[in-house]
């Protein structure tokens, strides 16, 4: 029975990655539930089991004292030097309780505690482990796929990408392998639940992360981002090294890191420009591509701006649906009036 035991311990360290000691420590608590319980007893007791060679042992606890009052607890240290020679007032004393005690009963109540107490430690181990995707890009595999929500499976773990998470107009089929944003890992008593995003702005960053190692390195800094899932992103960044381009280091040799982020994005535009702490200066670089003459700042409290482009820039400026103008107040904070501005 003992070696069963040890054999039990060694296969759930194996296969649950729950350490032997650690499943030991329950063990005893749960079988002293499991004797209070069953034999109805306000005895204070103790179970010891040897790591060695399985063996459990029953111990019931007294506390040494001049005069018992309760001697289901304490015990006079004439009694108690019976039990350890060594005993003093003050101190505790074990005394050795048949083991043969426990009846089916209870050995069976202790086994559904165990049992319990380590689905527990498995749930709380899972979420240990995907904790860390939180705030962070992962791959998913496609299991289903409805018209509201796309069921993903995440390791062994299998969360819901609702449609509002999706970008504009994708499709997935079963058996996919996408990309998704971990937003959070929230504990709950089935396990942990992952809540993942592609719409979100966060999504855009981890792809850059992905895909410049200058980013991920934190050497280039993503300052503010503005996003229309589908539609268009524009991303400032800057640099913490004067010798790096950060709008470079984004775009690549030959637009190749940008364009790997672009096929995630399914045709999404990413405008990528350089921060600026002049707000003229940020203002005409967020309404990137189009080319900004001037910059006036009518209200600096209420962050107004009139800003001028030529006439040829001016749609370009202004974006299909206003969605060009809308990013860049978005993220620079600013209202924004484009005008064209009339040749002499």
């Amino acid at each position: 029975m003992n070696i069963n035991l040890l054999e039990a311990l060694d296969q759930l360290e194996q296969e649950k990655g729950i350490a032997k000691d650690e499943v030991i420590s329950i063990l005893e608590k749960a079988l002293v539930s499991a004797y209070k319980k069953n034999f109805g007893t306000a005895k204070n007791v103790e179970v010891k089991i040897d790591p060695m060679t399985g063996d459990i042992q029953l111990f019931q606890v007294f506390e040494v004292v001049e005069e018992p009052k309760d001697p289901l607890t304490q015990i006079s240290l004439e009694e108690a030097r019976k039990i350890n020679p060594s005993a003093e007032i003050g101190q505790k004393v074990y005394k050795k309780i048949n083991v043969k005690n426990f009846g089916r009963i209870a050995a069976q109540t202790a086994k559904q505690v165990l049992i319990q107490r380590i689905r527990e430690l498995e749930k709380e181990k899972q979420y240990e482990y995907y904790s860390q995707l939180a705030g962070n890009i992962t791959t998913a595999e496609v299991i289903r796929v409805t018209p509201d929500w796309v069921d993903l499976r995440i390791g062994k773990l299998e969360t819901r990408l609702l449609k509002k998470e999706w970008i504009d107009d994708e499709t997935f089929k079963p058996g996919d392998l996408v990309k998704v944003y971990v937003q959070e890992v929230v504990k709950d008593k089935k396990g942990p639940k992952l809540i993942v995003s592609r719409a979100c702005p966060e999504f855009v960053i981890g792809l850059l992360r992905l895909e410049v190692p200058e980013v991920e390195a934190g050497i280039v800094k993503v300052v503010a981002i503005a996003r229309e899932p589908g539609i268009r992103t524009k991303v400032a960044v800057v640099s913490t090294n004067p010798q790096v381009d950060p709008v470079g280091a984004c775009i690549g040799e030959g637009g190749g890191r940008i364009a790997a982020v672009l096929r995630e994005l399914k045709g999404e535009k990413v405008d990528i420009f350089k921060w600026s702490d002049d707000s003229r200066q940020l203002i005409a670089n967020a309404l990137a591509p189009a080319s900004v003459v001037n910059v006036e700042i009518l209200d600096s409290e209420k962050k107004v701006a009139r800003v001028l482009v030529p006439p040829t820039q001016l749609s370009l400026a202004i974006g299909k649906g206003g969605q060009n103008a809308r990013l860049a107040a978005k993220l620079t904070g600013w209202k924004i009036d484009i005008k064209p501005i009339m040749n002499a």
